[in-house]
């Protein structure tokens, strides 16, 4: 019992001293005891293999050797076991709504991401895409787009899963695709089997928290959609209303963490590897899908924007958005109201002239409106999401995709309708420089001439086409900038919107009703008059720096003159920065430190002569080398979890 009690102490000491020099705060103790044991395993079996010449003498140790020689080696043992299990157990926050992979789990999940992952290179291998990817040397330029583009298609619907969703998503970025692309990646259909009632009898019970009968009457257990993501059923409350139940497939989670896993490092093949893959940034493009396509897991955020954009069509009742039961919408379940009408896909004939015109007005307006005004808009408004509803009015349904612009944003757009209208590719430019779109490493005269054969080519009398839009946004990227992704949104939403607009009432002016709805702002800015107030305006702001400039000047160049004309430069004002540097260079003092201490060490225990120690054949140089060793390791093990943990903690 009492070798019980010593041999706990022992552990418990070690792993407070190797937690303690390491840092590791964040390891729990039952982790850290067992790194403990484990290291001091390590020592003993180290010491005991230095000391024994063979198998035989491994009884003849003395135990007192053995101790002086473990004691070092089983904290080093014991300090390294604490840095693989940090690497191992202190995992990336998840994005909301996404779990963390249980650690217990951790090795069969890696197992089934690796299967997964050689699936998908078989099938990119055998649909011919492997150097599209880096994979292998060849050439895909000399293919058709459109024979690439069905080869991408099939290719995702082969891998299945939310390769296909991504595929879905890459259509709604028509900027980023040529035509032969969307046209082709529009086809994806995602192969899903419906969910079985009880499947989603289980989810729904699970979500409320209550029997089914205590919140429902009834639930028509047929699907009226099923998808990748999720599945919806009509059903009837306690209340008598109707509404929509829209359950998420069980497990989803994992299979998305899965799959953009692989995306990822795909897209990061790519992008060392290809040169259209460090054109196109794949590795941010594929990280903001991969938002994208988190924030569809979510159902209680489309929940919030459809009730956002509820509140933005406050003004224009003929256009709908189906209520959201608050109560009954949680992460994995969203209940809304039940709109009841036909998709515009799927009408086979349209109202009369007037009332199509009418209604089509409605619908640009509303959405154009809540752009103009920084309101949520609908971030995909193609015939499928819009509703023919059986009072005669248009509703709008699937708010996954959505945008906002912000102030800056929304001063942009105005700025670039301004110039698309008045054909100018300087004011056109300084447009996308205030969104941010233009970096400081773009040469301005090779912009402004891509601009300017841009308006040369698509516009003519009035504002330009719908497609347009989106040839702009190609253009962009062609240069190698990028927009905020809400103004992309907004852009690739209008150009949707046009489509849709064109069903319901053909030849529908969507660029010069844009004009119109401007009648107050955007109207106003292209006229004579709003531009000699203008002119006024800047005029005003500058005449007092005009005034002041010649004794400004006359000032510097007395400084200049005289040899006086000082600078002053203010860095690291942010403490931020100062806690950041001061890192660094902790880092890199210990690292020297640990290093040039490691050579100092080994040095010593190569040296010839000094005093030997009492009782034994060590001398004084090998105790100070081996406590120098130890020393070294302990230093740089220390730096190497600090890197770690770096490594893993969430960027920005």
């Amino acid at each position: 019992m009492v070798d019980l009690i010593q041999s706990l102490v022992v552990v418990y000491l070690f792993a407070w001293v190797s937690r303690a020099l390491l840092g590791a705060r964040e390891l729990t103790w039952r982790r850290t005891l067992f790194a403990a044991v484990a290291g001091i395993i390590f020592g003993q079996a180290l010491g005991a293999v230095i000391i024994a010449d063979d198998l035989e003498s491994l009884t003849e140790i003395d135990p007192a050797q053995l101790m002086a020689l473990a004691l070092p080696l089983s904290l080093i043992g014991t300090m390294g076991a604490i840095v693989v299990l940090e690497l191992l157990f202190i995992s990336k926050p998840s994005a909301p709504g996404v779990r963390l992979i249980r650690p217990w789990r951790a090795m069969g999940r890696w197992a089934g991401m690796w299967k997964r992952g050689f699936s998908v290179l078989r099938i990119v291998t055998r649909h011919g895409l492997a150097p599209l990817l880096g994979l292998r040397r060849g050439d895909v330029s000399t293919r058709k787009p459109s024979e690439v583009s069905r080869r991408i298609r099939l290719s995702l619907e082969e891998a299945g899963g939310m390769f296909v969703k991504l595929g879905q998503l890459m259509v709604t970025r028509p900027d980023l695709l040529p035509p032969e692309a969307v046209t082709e990646l529009s086809r994806l259909q995602a192969d899903v089997a419906p969910l079985a009632e009880p499947e989603v009898r289980e989810i729904v019970t699970q979500e409320t928290g209550r029997p089914l009968e205590e919140v429902f009457s009834s639930i028509d257990w047929a699907p009226i959609g099923s998808a990748s993501i999720g599945q919806a059923h009509t059903a009837v409350l306690r209340d008598g209303s109707e509404v929509v139940v829209k359950v998420r497939r069980p497990g989803l989670e994992v299979q998305v963490d899965r799959d953009l896993a692989i995306t990822k490092w795909l897209a990061s093949l790519a992008e060392r590897r290809t040169s259209w893959g460090q054109a196109y940034r794949v590795t941010e493009l594929t990280e903001e899908f991969s938002d994208v396509l988190r924030s569809e897991l979510r159902f209680d955020i489309e929940g919030q924007n459809a009730a956002d954009m509820t509140t933005a069509l406050e003004d224009h009742p003929g256009i709908r958005v189906p209520g959201i039961i608050d109560p009954l919408t949680t992460e994995r379940m969203l209940v809304m109201e039940r709109l009841t009408g036909i998709p515009l896909s799927k009408t086979t004939g349209r109202p009369d002239n007037a009332t199509s015109r009418a209604l089509a007005d409605d619908l640009c307006v509303s959405q154009v409106r809540a752009m103009l005004a920084g309101e949520r808009f609908h971030g995909d408004p193609h015939p499928g999401n819009v509703l023919l509803l059986e009072d005669g009015g248009l509703g709008l349904v699937d708010f996954g995709i959505t945008g906002r612009l912000d102030t800056f944003e929304r001063a942009s757009v105005f700025q670039m309708l301004i110039a698309l209208k008045l054909d100018q590719p300087t004011v056109l430019y300084e447009a996308l420089m205030s969104v941010g779109a233009v970096t400081p490493g773009h040469d301005p005269d090779e912009v402004e001439r891509a601009l300017a054969r841009f308006l040369a080519a698509h516009i003519g009398s009035g504002l330009p086409s719908p497609e347009a839009l989106t040839e702009l946004l190609r253009l962009v990227t062609r240069l190698g900038m990028r927009m905020p992704a809400s103004t992309t949104t907004m852009f690739r939403a209008l150009a949707t919107l046009a489509g849709t607009l064109e069903t319901l009432s053909p030849g529908y002016p969507i660029l010069d009703v844009i004009a119109d709805l401007g009648g107050v702002e955007l109207r106003e800015r292209m006229t004579p008059g709003s531009l000699t107030e203008l002119v006024q305006q800047e005029w005003a702001q500058l005449q007092p720096l005009l005034r002041r400039a010649p004794r400004h000047l006359d000032r510097i160049a007395t400084l200049l003159e005289h040899g006086r004309l000082t600078t002053r430069v203010t860095l690291f004002t942010d403490p931020d920065e100062v806690r950041t540097v001061e890192r660094l260079l902790n880092r890199a003092v210990l690292s020297f430190l640990s290093i040039g201490l490691g050579v100092v060490s080994v040095l010593l225990l190569g040296a010839e002569g000094g005093a030997v120690l009492v009782a034994t054949d060590v001398t004084f140089f090998e105790v100070l080398g081996w406590i120098g060793l130890t020393t070294a390791v302990i230093l740089l093990l220390r730096v190497l979890l600090a890197v770690l943990r770096t490594e893993q903690r969430p960027s920005g």
